[in-house]
């Protein structure tokens, strides 16, 4: 059952809630990371290289995501939650030099951002304690962030094998994280109008680093080389399709309300359809620069950009079935 929440024990959702200054701000540090890692993996483009992208994508993603849930339900702008993010967006920023080699080279740098941004998260939730009808939410999330932190933290002086046990646990936390709260998630919804709007810009900053792979492609060998020119050309294509798809025909950043179970099972779908779509984007933009290489189209690499394709497509399904 849905817990009871009396006024005045939530924040009051303003109508009409636009991304702040400091939320666009706090965007740029992960157009950084992902670049990074994007980078990397464009230059590692195998099976092995897309193994290491879609880990350290989704344990990225998934800290732009905690930041964003807990700022569209408690963000007021104030400034304790102000200081709270200026350290979030150090950590990125330490995560972001780690990407280029999360789990070797620079593992210290990717694991021990994750770590730190984890612990503030905790910070952020425990902050809002004076907020009654949050408290079992509150809960919730400070013990799962604090025992994300221990696990990213504690990896970083493991052995490989080790490092990628405790890393692949605090990654399956993140990924179960929306049931684990799930009972919590109707008495304490996220802004209805505010929560889409920070999705569609999380896209358009994939599109964005789609767009700026056609350019990296170019370098690789100008318009006259047959091989940068169609890496190029098609990355243009498939960012102007994929925007297209995502906000004029499944509405990717409609308004999501949630009153009930019901409504708060969709919220759960609508969000998890993001995640293939996310990686797909972030993939294709990776494939443009490494397939502007002559002689870089091969059978495998082929298979790798098309992977990223239907993974995006897959994603842009199941939005467009939880459609409001």
């Amino acid at each position: 059952m849905t817990p009871s929440i009396q006024p005045g024990h939530l924040p009051v959702h303003a109508h009409g809630r636009k991304a702040t200054w400091f939320e666009l701000f706090f965007d740029l540090a992960f157009v950084v990371a992902v670049a990074q890692l994007s980078g990397a993996y464009a230059h590692h483009y195998d099976l092995s290289g897309a193994a290491v992208f879609a880990v350290a994508f989704l344990a990225m993603w998934w800290c732009w995501l905690g930041h964003t849930f807990h700022a569209t339900r408690f963000d007021q702008e104030l400034p304790r939650q102000r200081l709270v993010g200026f350290g979030q967006i150090a950590a990125v920023s330490l995560m972001g030099y780690g990407a280029s080699a999360p789990l070797d080279d620079r593992a210290w740098a990717f694991g021990g951002g994750m770590a730190v941004f984890k612990l503030l998260l905790v910070l952020a939730h425990l902050n809002e304690r004076r907020w009654r009808g949050a408290a079992g939410l509150i809960r919730v999330y400070a013990a799962l962030y604090t025992a994300q932190a221990v696990l990213w933290g504690a990896g970083i002086g493991l052995s490989e094998t080790g490092r990628l046990v405790c890393w692949g646990l605090a990654l399956a936390l993140d990924l179960a994280s929306p049931w684990i709260v799930a009972r919590h998630t109707a008495a304490v919804p996220p802004h209805p109008e505010h929560l889409p709007e920070r999705f569609g810009l999380f896209t358009i900053i994939l599109l964005g680093e789609g767009l700026a792979s056609v350019v990296h492609a170019l370098d690789h060998g100008g318009l006259d080389h047959g091989s940068s020119a169609l890496a190029a050309g098609v990355g243009l294509v498939l960012s102007c399709v994929l925007w297209q798809a995502y906000f004029d025909r499944v509405k990717g950043h409609g308004e999501r309300h949630v009153s009930d179970a019901t409504a708060g099972r969709r919220l759960r779908l609508w969000a998890y359809a993001h995640v293939p779509l996310y990686m797909g984007i972030a993939s294709m933009a990776a494939g443009n620069v490494a397939l502007a290489a002559p002689g870089a189209l091969q059978l495998g690499s082929g298979a790798l950009y098309v992977g990223g394709l239907m993974l995006a497509v897959g994603g842009l399904v199941l939005l467009g079935r939880e459609k409001t």
